[in-house]
C-alpha cells in the first residue's frame, strides 16, 4: 500500500464465509514465533465481503509481529484470527460524516469509506501522513471519490509536497479542518491516528464547533491522555 505499509488478506482454511463485520472493527490475531505466543489487534481495512478480511500493517523498527508479517509471513500460511470486536464502528444513519485519518491509523477508516460510498451520504476523507510515498491507499481514496460523487477526499503532507500533490502541507490544523469539513452541525466525526494527532484533531473538532457526543475515536489508552 505504501513504502511501510503492506496488506494481508486473510482467508479461512475451511473456505466457509467469515463473521461478518461492521466497518470499524478490528480482529485479534495469534502467532507463533520463535517458540512464543504473541497476540495482536489490527484494524480491518476494507468492508465486509464474507470471504476474507484484510489487514493493513505498517512495518515497525524492531516490530515483532509486523516484522514477522512483512519478512516472514509465507501465502498460505496459517494464522489463528479472533472474530471482529470493537465498539469503533461507522453509525447507521444517513448524515454527513468525516473521516480523519493520520499515517497509518487511516485502516479502520477504510473500512467506513467502503462502506459509507455507495450509501449516498456526504462524506469527506481526510488523509494526513509525512509524505505521498508512505501514504496508503491513495489510488484506492481517489477511485472511491472519482465514482461517487458525493465523496470529497483531501490529503495534508507533513512534509513539502510537489505542486499539486496535496491539499495542504503542513500539520493537519484547524484552518485546514474548517476549510474542508462538511458545514453542518451533525457531521459525524471519526478520527485514528497517533496519540498527538487525536489530541490536536479533538481539540480543533471542539473550537470548530463538533459536538463531543460527535466525535468518534479508537484509541488504546486512558481518555485522559487526548486531553
Amino acid at each position: 500500500e505504501s513504502e511501510e505499509i503492506t496488506s494481508f488478506h486473510l482467508e479461512p482454511v475451511d473456505g466457509q464465509p467469515v463473521v461478518r463485520h461492521l466497518p470499524g472493527q478490528y480482529l485479534g490475531l495469534r502467532f507463533q514465533i520463535d517458540g512464543q505466543e504473541v497476540r495482536r489487534n489490527y484494524s480491518i481495512s476494507s468492508a465486509a465481503n464474507g470471504r476474507s478480511y484484510r489487514i493493513s500493517v505498517k512495518r515497525e523498527p524492531g516490530g515483532v509481529v509486523s516484522g514477522f508479517l512483512h519478512e516472514r509471513l509465507t501465502v498460505g500460511q496459517g494464522v489463528d484470527v479472533f472474530p471482529p470486536a470493537g465498539e469503533f464502528v461507522l453509525d447507521a444513519g444517513n448524515g454527513p460524516v468525516a473521516l480523519i485519518g493520520g499515517g497509518v491509523g487511516v485502516t479502520p477508516l477504510m473500512a467506513m469509506l467502503q462502506a459509507a460510498a455507495p450509501s449516498g451520504r456526504e462524506v469527506v476523507f481526510i488523509h494526513a501522513s509525512r509524505n505521498p510515498q508512505v501514504q496508503a491507499f491513495r489510488a484506492e481514496i481517489e477511485q472511491l471519490a472519482a465514482t461517487h460523487p458525493n465523496v470529497r477526499v483531501h490529503c495534508c503532507y507533513e512534509e513539502s509536497a510537489a505542486p499539486g500533490d496535496s491539499d495542504g502541507v503542513g500539520r493537519l490544523n484547524e484552518a485546514l479542518l474548517r476549510r474542508w469539513l462538511p458545514q453542518s452541525s451533525e457531521v459525524e466525526a471519526y478520527f485514528v491516528g497517533p496519540p498527538a494527532f487525536m489530541a490536536a484533531v479533538r481539540k480543533d473538532l471542539r473550537a470548530i464547533g463538533v459536538a463531543d457526543e460527535r466525535m468518534h475515536w479508537e484509541f488504546f489508552g486512558p481518555a485522559e491522555a487526548l486531553g
